[in-house]
């Protein structure tokens, strides 16, 4: 704990430094005390609360979507290898998409509504979920499938109750890179079609040359992400509590 605050510390003094070097020009990079002065101003206000909640809301929807389709689709290409390989190229296709790329046909196909926001912030992080999902299930240990047959299992349970098991650390780890690209996706999507939320705001502040707030946004925006992450690994340690605690005993060892 101390380290990284010492690391927050430290990244401030250079932000510091550098803002009142002369390098930059102050109106377009303000030092930390005038954008913390701002993102007070704007916490204090009435709508400022509203639109974070509003974009986390729609972060955890997209999230959840996700997760649940990713997980979904990596089961069926666990249990059957033809799909698996199936849907390789186009996973390869799709998933280097940015968010902002598929924002204009997807104001065509869901308008400009919560349809829209969903579906780009779901989009963009079911990749990573669906692929470290669907990677550690065919990457099983023959160990288990023979212990499986031995015991008399079906396919379906030896996937759902060995392989599926055994793969949720990757599991885990695609659902907090997904969190991640969530909360980018969805500020990406706010900004060029939004009217609400963080992204919205970040926007509005940029093009009106109100640097001060928009650095005080990005804060907030780049907060959201280590708490939510904080979040998804707190929520981990229920999942795979096993596993964190047999890597720590290794690693002593």
């Amino acid at each position: 704990m101390t380290k990284r605050l010492a690391g927050i510390v430290l990244a401030l003094l250079a932000w510091a430094g550098l803002a009142r070097s002369g390098l930059v020009p102050a109106e377009y990079f303000p030092p930390p005390l005038t954008v913390a002065a701002a993102g007070w101003a704007l916490l204090v206000s009435s709508d400022f609360p509203a639109q974070i909640a509003t974009t986390c809301l729609r972060m955890i929807a997209g999230l959840l979507i996700a997760t649940g389709l990713g997980l979904a689709v990596a089961i069926m290409t666990g249990r059957y290898q033809l799909l698996y390989r199936m849907l390789e190229p186009v996973v390869g296709m799709l998933r280097v998409l940015p968010p902002p790329a598929i924002v204009p046909i997807s104001i065509f196909a869901f308008g400009i509504g919560p349809g829209l926001f969903l579906f780009i912030i779901a989009f963009a992080s079911f990749w990573p979920i669906y692929m470290n999902a669907a990677n550690a299930l065919q990457a099983s240990e023959p160990v288990q499938l023979l212990t499986g047959r031995s015991l008399g299992y079906s396919r379906w349970e030896i996937l759902l109750r060995l392989r599926l098991p055994a793969a949720l650390p990757e599991i885990v780890t695609g659902i907090r890179v997904g969190a991640g690209i969530a909360l980018l996706a969805t500020v990406a999507a706010e900004m060029l079609a939004g009217q609400s939320g963080l992204g919205f705001l970040l926007y509005d502040a940029a093009f009106t040359l109100r640097t001060a707030d928009m650095f005080a946004i990005m804060v907030v925006i780049g907060v959201l992400g280590l708490l939510f992450n904080a979040l998804v690994r707190q929520a981990s340690r229920l999942v795979i509590g096993w596993h964190l605690a047999m890597t720590a005993l290794g690693g002593s060892a």
